[in-house]
């Protein structure tokens, strides 16, 4: 059989992708260029925490090429799958080739630590995350910690990620960006899926949205202050 344009990657799962690095950016933009803007900084994150959350759900439930089951390998394929981009001709794989699958819970983990970390920091001047004053002060360091090294963790993966990304593109002459924009690659077309499963991905948005309204808004405890006269 030959192959042709098939739709492999679903639309949820591009929008996922799209919408991660333009949120990451912005974090990065509100936090380390821009000043004041520490309030759409705490809304950018509490996307980002929704947007990995949503992307462990599809996951499990999501088309195949989507499905962590699908792509996520042990040591052995992932050592002959290096072994083979090395000698400059890489197995071919439908979806995540075993070495590029590992940056999905890289990111997925990384993100999400970073997001709930942030529920609990301060800046001291604009910002104070939901359930910063819930916790102890030793609490409080940790996340202040965690929520900062973490960013410097993630801009390392995401150097790596590009990299990874322009090596096949002008190397290897795979179009990753461009399959990644409409979802199609030149594979045989039982490789590929029917149906992006949309109306099941923006039913699953809508209750992570609640959830997430829940858990900064509703769900944040009251803290009785002390008042000293």
């Amino acid at each position: 059989m030959t192959n042709r344009k098939t739709l492999v990657w679903d639309l949820p799962l591009r929008i996922f992708h799209w919408s991660l690095v333009l949120l990451i950016f912005a974090q990065w933009l509100t936090a380390e260029v821009l000043d004041g803007y520490m309030d759409l900084h705490a809304k950018f994150g509490y996307s980002l925490l929704g947007l990995v959350i949503f992307r462990v759900v599809w996951g499990i439930v999501g088309p195949k090429h989507s499905r962590f089951g699908s792509f996520l390998r042990g040591p052995s394929a992932i050592y002959h799958y290096a072994h083979s981009l090395l000698s400059r001709r890489p197995s071919t794989y439908t979806g995540h080739n075993p070495l590029g699958a590992l940056m999905v819970p890289a990111i997925l983990i990384v993100v999400g630590a970073q997001g709930i970390s942030g529920l609990f920091v301060t800046d001291d001047v604009l910002f104070t995350g939901p359930y910063y004053p819930s916790v102890t002060d030793e609490t409080q360091g940790i996340m202040q910690w965690l929520h900062h090294t973490l960013f410097d963790v993630l801009l390392i993966i995401i150097g790596l990620h590009i990299s990874a990304i322009l090596s096949y593109e002008l190397l290897l002459k795979k179009p990753l960006i461009g399959s990644m924009l409409h979802g199609k690659k030149d594979v045989q077309s039982k490789n590929g899926i029917t149906h992006s499963r949309w109306i099941l991905a923006v039913f699953i948005a809508l209750i992570i949205a609640a959830f997430m309204y829940w858990l900064v808004v509703v769900a944040v405890p009251e803290v009785e202050l002390d008042f000293y006269y």
